[in-house]
């Protein structure tokens, strides 16, 4: 009798969870954006251009990744990382955030991906940094992320923090902007 009651309930966590699933794919009609044309990334009103389409793609999907690991969805991470390997490929001059990237979507788990996100945004910092053509990137950091504390991008200066769960998620601060000449 006890697991006929079990079975609706069962059935409803199901349904949720593909739903959030699905809803949860990266959708470029959302996003403002046609599917082969991410010069310019709207979210919210906060527009990134960088001085190279293929890098403005690749910084596209680092934030991508950003944002799953705040949600702390590691599907979404782990897909947005494969995206970013293509798109660093399709860029051509950044060898050592492909490595890392790689890395990156070879991991499952929430904590191993926010251990390589740390070392993925220190190896996007030379692509960001002098490259900005439109908008505005924060360097953020939070010191209680990982052990010595960690560094991320984003195209707000709200902290949104991608190593800490939802207790801690604005723990951190903006440490420097990265914006066109």
């Amino acid at each position: 009798m006890k697991n006929l009651k079990l079975k609706p309930v069962l059935m409803i966590a199901l349904i949720m969870g593909m739903s959030s699933v699905v809803y949860a794919q990266h959708d470029h009609g959302k996003m403002n954006m046609k599917q082969d044309d991410h010069s310019m990334m709207d979210h919210g009103s906060n527009m990134v251009k960088l001085n190279d389409k293929n890098l403005t793609k690749a910084y596209m999907h680092y934030t991508m990744i950003n944002e799953a690991l705040v949600e702390a969805n590691p599907e979404k991470a782990q897909k947005a990382s494969k995206m970013l390997v293509g798109a660093l490929k399709n860029y051509g001059k950044a060898t050592g955030a492909q490595k890392v990237a790689e890395e990156m979507a070879s991991k499952s788990n929430i904590m191993d991906q926010r251990i390589v996100f740390s070392k993925l945004t220190t190896a996007f910092e030379p692509l960001l940094k002098d490259n900005v053509t439109e908008g505005e990137i924060y360097k953020n950091f939070c010191p209680m992320a990982n052990v010595d504390g960690a560094y991320w991008f984003s195209n707000s200066d709200k902290i949104a923090n991608p190593y800490m769960d939802k207790a801690m998620a604005t723990c951190g601060s903006v440490k420097e902007t990265f914006k066109s000449m």
